[in-house]
């Protein structure tokens, strides 16, 4: 439900698969919703921007999800002219990235060679995987990762779990009906980051006055 209407999903829509599916990334986001939204699915073993060419071109791919990496390399392949990159463009209606934080220039190269809107989201295995989402009916700020998802709360605090002001770092808490119950059987590690009814990400990030969150750091690897 909450990724079909982030996507604005259509009946026709044909998703590229590059992700690897053991991933809740590419589990969840694309094939679980995939499935839900009736798309026809396009499977690729692994990525390759050559491969990754091909098949938006050969399939007629309208939405394309990856990592922060697979569109700096589709930015950057050399051999992109040999494809037909108007038709590609016309067919894209939406890019997704995740796994990473986006650097802006490829977000603005992306959208640029591509005509579509690039939104970032960001999440955790934890958080099943999805948190927050950059929005297309709300405004898009490039280096944002958008807002809460439906039914899921987000704090940025400091090291004592008060909330920060605006703008200021601290660690991203989670609340919600995506986030998981526990580690299994790791009821340490389990309790080191359930607290207080609140997930601790680990990141730390800052929100602005419209409340887009920022990722900025990370406090634990």
């Amino acid at each position: 439900f909450v990724v079909r209407e982030l996507f604005q999903q259509q009946p026709n829509d044909v998703q590229l698969v590059t992700l690897p599916l053991f991933h809740s990334f590419g589990q969840t986001v694309q094939m679980n919703a995939g499935f839900l939204g009736g798309h026809t699915l396009v499977f690729l073993a692994r990525f390759d921007p050559a491969d990754a060419f091909q098949a938006l071109q050969d399939h007629n791919v309208t939405v394309f999800c990856g990592v922060p990496t697979m569109f700096w390399a589709l930015l950057n392949y050399p051999n992109a002219e040999k494809y037909d990159l108007e038709k590609i463009a016309q067919n894209l209606r939406l890019g997704v990235s995740g796994g990473a934080s986006l650097p802006v220039e490829v977000l603005k190269g992306v959208e640029k060679r591509f005509n579509l809107p690039l939104l970032e989201g960001y999440g955790l295995s934890e958080t099943s995987p999805v948190a927050s989402f950059g929005r297309m009916d709300k405004e898009r700020k490039p280096g944002s990762i958008g807002i809460p998802i439906w039914g899921v709360e987000m704090r940025v605090v400091d090291q004592n779990d008060n909330d920060v002001p605006v703008g200021e770092p601290g660690e991203i808490l989670i609340r919600g009906h995506n986030v998981m119950k526990g580690y299994y059987n790791r009821p340490e590690a389990t309790a080191e980051v359930m607290r207080g009814g609140w997930f601790h990400s680990g990141d730390v990030a800052t929100k602005d006055e419209d409340g887009y969150y920022y990722i900025v750091d990370r406090i634990k690897d």
